[in-house]
């Protein structure tokens, strides 16, 4: 089965490689702004991941985050930011998200942040 990542950050440049990295990796990947069409990407497809940036133009990643858990309650949500979330609980088994990667992070870190977080979600 193929695995479908959703990737949600503002910045173009970091979306498009994230993108890149991930499709070259093998991963399906749709793509979101986090702007108005926001709302149809986080239902087109069964996504088993997404990587959220924290910090988007008019929500958080964990707003995000708790709109996808409850569309899609496999998908493993991975924030990522240059700074830690101000949330007391960013990340964790009661939390909204299932990991986070302080920016900037190496091919070799989100593939592998990836690929343990698709694997609990298998179990």
């Amino acid at each position: 089965m193929e695995s479908w990542i959703l990737i949600i950050d503002d910045d173009a440049g970091t979306r498009e490689a994230l993108a890149d990295i991930l499709s070259r990796a093998g991963y399906r990947v749709a793509t979101s702004d986090g702007g108005p069409g926001l709302e149809a990407v986080l239902t087109a497809c069964a996504y088993q991941a997404a990587v959220v940036d924290y910090h988007l133009p008019t929500v958080t990643g964990l707003m995000v985050a708790r709109d996808l858990k409850e569309r899609q309650p496999g998908c493993r949500v991975l924030i990522i930011s240059a700074e830690l979330p101000a949330e007391a609980c960013p990340v964790g088994a009661d939390c909204l998200a299932d990991g986070f990667l302080a920016k900037p992070f190496s091919k070799d870190a989100i593939l592998g942040e990836l690929a343990r977080l698709i694997a609990s979600g298998q179990t």
